[in-house]
């Protein structure tokens, strides 16, 4: 803080001899010989013995001279003043006293009269009023008095800036006038004292209330670069928050990130959790701006750099998952199996730890973690850890652990859905997933009792059961029928996207290609709000038209999806199918693999490229390599295992490639390039009248025009 011109400096003993019983003095009366002015006042005291020392306004000080009557009464003002300080201490350490401010106010004012021109007595009386006696009127009339005496008196602006900023915050007043006067006092604060740590931080919660990001961030950057203040109680309750460099380079963060700072927001969020490793809230906001703002090496780097120098429980959970996103699972099941040891009851390292062990393809090892996390886990996340169980034993092939698993948490979620309607997303998902594992096992009877129990849980306006319904049709071949019953479904619910998508998915199913782009234009709202859920209608939209042979239209819905939402990877990967489909393979490739930057575990980015190297006839090793990555990661996906097996058929492992291609048409029935490439393996292993069946069953299930030509002629050979 700046220096108040108006106290003497003959009286420095005085402070010294009662500055330990009356507290530490405000920063503008540490009279510090090495630093104070020298004062202007004509009435100031002289000191003696010190021969040819300047006094105030160029008087010389002589030895022994005798003391005038205005300096012994300024020395008197200041002995009032101090004894006021020594009452004030008192009523802090004894957390008010009625007759202690009585007193220290009476001693003020006795300071004030005996020495007119000082400013220092005004703000501490000021303070008095304000903090024990709730008077504002008073306050701000001895703070603007004291500002008449020394108009760079910082604390007198700081008492006026606290008045404002508390009327502001605490009385809610936001009055715009009140605002901007707030501001200016604290600018000015910021001006005589640029180290102030409440006036930056003041600032910059005002500067946000006013969208100015600009001066905000400025302020920010001032505070985090102030010393450690000595008085942060007034901002601690005004704010509810600390007065710390850690809380500045937190709040830093999140405005670096919004302004597309990406390096400075990490910088800011590492330096606000290294000053605070146990603040969770510090570790989860360096854990998501990491995930947002960093590529995946360099999410690592900062990872394994924290890691030794201030590892935490919450930073080894992000250490883990960033290591399962990068796919360096055997890493990621090493930092997670130490901390899930030291925290069992933890259902998202615990959950965190299975994924990675799945994707590593250690699905026992999986199950064992999960099953041990359910045991401890609270009831929320013990349903969610269930069913990760239940998605495992489907993955490892374990159907009647995987339908068990899914009934005991379909029949957890109806129990509660008893006192009111089953509207979550969980148990959505949970049907679904049940139903399909059910429809492929084959147990009719068990599907129909699900479906039945469903039935009575829904509200009548939930389109879950319809959906399902059109898709077991789909799923059957029964187009025409899934058509109309979706249609029906829409008109009883016209603001339900989900019906309208899959109207739209089966007209282009049914080749009725301009009708389903129509549907899709149709749902595109426009603006800024709706950005997302439009990209998404662009996305399908796409698949459309690249279904009818309109590539060039395709690749402008995909791009206008990228356009609208950047980091969509489903947006990427279509664009980059479109352009593999248009004979622009370079641009393909360099699109996936930008992806695989970002998303290293992408399994679709992961398929989608091998399987187009290996269409293309290249790097036969590397695609191996990168479709077992992405079946590793989700065994149950059809096309993943399509992929796996036509590479293998490439290489020259007909065996392996008829595996992995009959296993495929378990997971997707009515996919016409599954039953293609089966097929052909089927031809190449002598069995031509098996594969002329499967060359049947992927024309029939086809929709591309150049496909049903490639089809038929393979038809009319094998005649």
């Amino acid at each position: 803080m700046m220096k108040s011109k108006k106290m003497g400096a003959a009286i420095l003993f005085i402070v010294l001899a009662v500055v330990s019983a009356s507290g530490r003095p405000r920063q503008s009366q540490e009279l510090n010989p090495a630093t104070q002015s020298p004062p202007s006042d004509p009435s100031t005291v002289q000191q003696k013995g010190q021969k040819g020392q300047k006094g105030q306004n160029g008087q010389q000080g002589q030895k022994g001279q005798n003391e005038t009557s205005d300096a012994a009464a300024r020395r008197q003002a200041y002995v009032r003043f101090i004894e006021a300080r020594r009452l004030r201490g008192e009523i802090q350490r004894l957390r008010n006293s009625a007759r202690l401010l009585d007193e220290a106010i009476k001693a003020y004012k006795e300071a004030i009269q005996l020495d007119p021109a000082a400013a220092d007595p005004h703000v501490d009386l000021g303070e008095l009023y304000f903090f024990f006696q709730s008077r504002q009127d008073l306050a701000e009339a001895e703070a603007r008095e004291a500002l008449k005496l020394d108009p760079d008196c910082a604390d007198a602006h700081l008492l006026l800036a606290r008045l404002h900023i508390y009327a502001v915050k605490v009385e809610r007043n936001w009055r715009p006038s009140l605002v901007e006067q707030a501001i200016r006092a604290y600018e000015k604060v910021a001006e005589l004292d640029p180290k102030h740590a409440e006036a930056w931080a003041m600032l910059a919660e005002l500067y946000g209330t006013k969208n100015d990001t600009a001066r905000q961030i400025r302020a920010l950057e001032k505070w985090a670069g102030a010393p450690i203040p000595n008085d942060p109680l007034f901002y601690n309750s005004v704010m509810n928050s600390d007065l710390s460099a850690d809380q500045a380079y937190y709040q830093l963060s999140r405005l670096y990130l919004s302004r597309g700072k990406n390096e400075d927001s990490i910088l800011a969020a590492s330096r606000a959790y290294e000053s605070n490793p146990e603040s969770n809230d510090y570790a989860r906001n360096l854990i998501g701006i990491l995930r947002v703002a960093g590529s995946s090496g360099e999410e690592l780097r900062v990872y394994r750099r924290l890691m030794k120098s201030s590892a935490s429980p919450a930073l080894m959970v992000g250490y883990g998952s960033a290591l399962v996103r990068a796919g360096d699972h055997v890493e990621a099941i090493k930092i997670l199996s130490e901390y899930v040891a030291l925290d069992p009851s933890n259902a998202s390292a615990v959950g965190l730890l299975a994924v990675a062990q799945r994707r590593a393809n250690q699905r026992s090892a999986a199950v064992e973690t999960l099953k041990a996390g359910v045991s401890k886990a609270e009831d929320g996340a013990r349903l969610d850890l269930a069913l990760e169980l239940a998605q495992t034993y489907e993955e490892a092939g374990r159907n009647e652990e995987a339908i068990a698993q899914y009934e005991q948490v379909f029949e957890e979620l109806l129990s509660k859905a008893a006192q009111s309607p089953a509207e979550s997303p969980l148990f959505g998902e949970v049907v679904n997933r049940l139903v399909r594992v059910l429809r492929r096992a084959g147990s009719e009877s068990k599907l129909q009792g699900v479906l039945a129990k469903t039935r009575r849980a829904l509200d009548e306006r939930n389109p879950l059961l319809d959906l399902i319904t059109v898709e077991s049709l789909r799923e059957d071949g029964k187009l025409r029928e899934a058509l109309e019953l979706a249609r029906a479904a829409s008109r009883r619910r016209p603001d339900d996207r989900a019906l309208k998508f899959t109207e739209a998915v089966i007209l282009g199913e049914s080749k009725l290609f301009k009708e389903s782009a129509d549907l899709l234009r149709s749902m595109i709202r426009g603006g800024a709000e709706s950005a997302t859920e439009d990209s998404g209608v662009y996305v399908i939209l796409a698949g459309v038209q690249m279904q009818s042979g309109q590539l060039k239209e395709a690749e402008e819905s995909a791009r206008k999806a990228l356009e609208l939402s950047p980091d969509d990877p489903q947006a990427l990967i279509q664009l980059s199918s479109i352009l593999d489909r248009s004979g622009k393979h370079e641009d393909s490739e360099k699109a996936l693999r930008e992806l695989l930057k970002r998303e290293p575990d992408n399994a679709t980015a992961l398929n989608n490229l091998g399987y187009f190297m290996v269409e293309r006839g290249v790097g036969y090793e590397e695609a191996l390599k990168l479709i077992e990555q992405a079946v590793a990661i989700d065994p149950t996906q059809g096309s993943f295992l399509d992929s796996l097996g036509w590479t293998h058929f490439k290489l020259g492992n007909i065996e392996k490639a008829r595996q992995y291609l009959e296993k495929a048409t378990i997971y997707s029935r009515r996919n016409s390039t599954i039953h293609e490439h089966l097929g052909d393996v089927l031809r190449e292993a002598g069995r031509l009248t098996d594969a002329r069946r499967q060359w049947e069953k992927a024309l029939e299930y086809s929709i591309e025009a150049d496909e049903i030509a490639r089809l038929r002629g393979k038809l009319k050979d094998a005649r």
